[in-house]
């Protein structure tokens, strides 16, 4: 679970960068609904522990939520 999580962030934060990077500036206003996508990736990239952490629950083998 926390292998996926960290590919699923850290997939959906590059998607939107690179969406953001398509568009250029337009992508931070509120005209297009990019800003949006980009506010959730960066929170949900970080919900439920970070990257590191789940990089270490994979290594350490605790790889369940609790």
């Amino acid at each position: 679970v926390a292998a996926a999580k960290v590919a699923a962030g850290e997939a959906a934060y590059g998607a939107a960068r690179a969406a953001l990077q398509l568009h250029g500036a337009i992508g931070y206003t509120d005209e297009l609904d990019l800003s949006l996508w980009i506010r959730k990736a960066r929170a949900l990239r970080t919900a439920w522990g970070t990257t590191s952490e789940c990089r270490a629950r994979v290594l350490d083998g605790q790889d369940i939520f609790y």
